[in-house]
This record gives C-alpha cells, structure tokens and sequence, in this order.
C-alpha cells in the first residue's frame, strides 16, 4: 500500500515510518527534519517541511504527490508549548491551531481535490485524550487540548462530508506515550507505552479500521500522566 505519514522524524512518527516499511508498504514521510539514515529504503521518500511556515505547505504538498493515490494517511505531525491561561499569548495559540489542524485540513482537501486518495483509504488523524470532551484535563495545556479537539470535530465533519464507501476518516485519541512531547508536558513522567508498541496499533487500525468505521473517535489510554 502507498502510505502518507506527517512529523516522522522522531517519537511515533518515526516508529510509525519504520514499522510501515519494515511490513512491506511504501512510505512518503513530511517532517521538519531530513532524515538520511530512513532514505536508505528504496520503499521510503521523504520530503522536509517545517509545519510552522504555513505559506509553504502548499508547494511542499506538490511535491508529495508524485507518490501517487495514497491509500492510508496518518495525519502525526504536532506543536506542544505549555501555557497558562492567563499568561499564554494569542500567537502560541494561533501556532497550536496551525500546526495542529489547518495543517491537516489543507493535506486532505489538497489529497481530495486532486483525487490522490485511492478507493477505500483511510484517514488517520492522531489525536489526544487532553481533546476529548469529558476527559481529564491539565494544567498548562490549554492550547494543545484545545487544538486536538478542534482536530476531532473537524475528522467528524470529514466524514459529514466525504466519509461513505470510498473514504474513512477516523481519530485516534492518544493517552500518555514515552515521546519527547510527553517529557515536555509532564517532565518526570514516564510512561508504560513506548513508540513502537503505540505504532504496531497505529498500523494495524489504519489497515484494517477503515473498512469497519469512520468518523470515529477512538480512545486509547491505559493510564493518565497523573494516575
């Protein structure tokens, strides 16, 4: 299968990357970083993109479609930076919102419109629990809880719209994994899930998931940062 995967350049984009390669699938991978070491896969291409510089995406998109139809996207790539409510400014809050979710939104109308989604593909939008209504929430992470909710209602709309028998869109609510993000929002806190073990579930959901459901938002949480 054609797989597209954002943020590989570390924590559960990059396992993400090598367990996709590692079963077979051919692999395009969007990050800030080059990563030379992953080039070495004939079945690997890798375009280098920092998610913060908005303007270019489009022109960095281009680029990634010359993989071809895509068969499962893995919407990874994330911005974290702890703030108070209070104190936070509205920039931070507008880069959360970028990287987070205009980012994703713009890969799947580009992915859509130019028809670079083969029949029966499936959407993956890698979320967070910190998104989803009801659950436990912490101190210094409103803009990134924020944003990952945004995300979920905008994969819900996503399938409103164009989720059927040809396309799956689905959100997968992450909890606690041992990542630098993790280490930045709970410094000290180590978790029972490493990168791989969250990217072997990644990849078997994304590969078999999408012919069962879509616009489904999925928990997968063993233990809160605070539990």
């Amino acid at each position: 299968m054609n797989v597209l995967i954002t943020g590989v350049s570390k924590g559960i984009g990059k396992a993400l990357r090598n367990e996709f390669i590692s079963q077979g699938h051919e692999v395009w991978g969007i990050s800030r970083e080059d990563d030379l070491k992953a080039t070495e896969s004939l079945s690997y291409h890798h375009v280098q993109f920092d998610w913060i510089d908005y303007d270019g995406l489009s022109a960095t998109l281009i680029k990634v479609l010359q993989g071809g139809k895509f068969d499962i996207v893995i919407n990874n790539a994330g911005y974290l930076s702890k703030g108070n409510i209070l104190d936070d400014k509205i920039e931070v809050f507008n880069i959360h919102m970028k990287v987070n979710v205009w980012n994703v939104l713009e890969i799947t109308r580009l992915l859509i419109t130019k028809g670079m989604l083969g029949e029966g593909a499936h959407v993956v939008n890698i979320g967070s629990m910190g998104g989803v209504q009801g659950s436990l929430k912490f101190e210094g992470l409103f803009s990134y809880s924020a944003s990952k909710a945004a995300l979920a209602t905008l994969t819900e709309c996503l399938d409103a719209e164009y989720g059927g028998n040809l396309l799956s869109f689905n959100y997968l609510a992450l909890g606690a994994v041992n990542t630098e993000m993790l280490k930045e929002a709970f410094p000290g806190y180590i978790s029972q899930v490493n990168p791989e073990n969250m990217a072997k579930y990644i990849v078997a959901f994304s590969l078999t998931s999408g012919q069962l459901m879509s616009g489904k938002i999925i928990q997968v949480s063993k233990v809160d940062p605070k539990g």
